[in-house]
């Protein structure tokens, strides 16, 4: 479906905030492998150094995006400039009324027309909000299977089955993301080429 991208729909600090995750996780994925299957002779320190900056601007930059989702305005309505609380794109609205099953039956090929109205389809908002709490088990099982935190999440630990449940926990939500990640890149290059040019640049494309 064509429409129109304008900046109420994704505005800088919205952005900002995305392009940061994105680095960040990127960071984060990357010095996990390297963490989990030491190669090409990296030094360790600077890796574990490297996860935990990133680790800290994935929670930081998450409490930023919570903020600004209860004070920032933008476009709930794809290809429109029509703004109200952003928060209003993560939570069920009259635009998408419906359309769950639509939305996944086009996603399996049987039907031709998205029925997306609202900023973000039913699956969309799901799994963007699924995300997070992903992020909050992530940053748990990351702390309780950090050296200079582990003891403040002993007991948990205990409770899930012990170190090694934690460490296959925190490994496996990551390859979760690089998943959710692959699919997303997918469908806006698919989906939602408009989009690309003002998440990228700032840039406009009108209807």
């Amino acid at each position: 479906m064509s429409h129109g991208a304008y900046k109420e729909a994704h505005p800088l600090a919205d952005r900002v905030c995305h392009w940061i995750h994105l680095g960040s996780m990127v960071v984060l994925a990357f010095t996990g492998f390297f963490i989990h299957f030491p190669f090409g002779g990296l030094r360790m320190d600077l890796m574990r150094d490297l996860h935990f900056v990133a680790m800290w601007l994935v929670i930081i930059n998450l409490a930023v995006r919570l903020v600004l989702l209860l004070t920032l305005k933008t476009a709930n309505v794809k290809g429109t400039r029509q703004i109200a609380g952003d928060w209003i794109n993560f939570t069920p609205q009259s635009e998408n009324r419906g359309q769950l099953f639509e939305t996944i039956k086009y996603y399996l090929f049987l039907r031709k027309t998205h029925p997306i109205s609202g900023k973000y389809n039913p699956l969309q908002k799901m799994a963007y909000v699924a995300m997070q709490g992903l992020l909050v088990a992530q940053a748990i099982t990351g702390f309780a299977i950090y050296g200079r935190t582990d003891q403040l999440f002993g007991s948990l630990t205990t409770m899930v089955g012990g170190l090694m449940v934690m460490r296959e926990a925190h490994y496996f939500i990551m390859w979760a993301f690089i998943l959710i990640t692959m699919i997303h890149v997918y469908l806006s290059a698919a989906e939602d080429v408009e989009a690309l040019p003002l998440m990228f640049a700032g840039k406009e494309t009108p209807l």
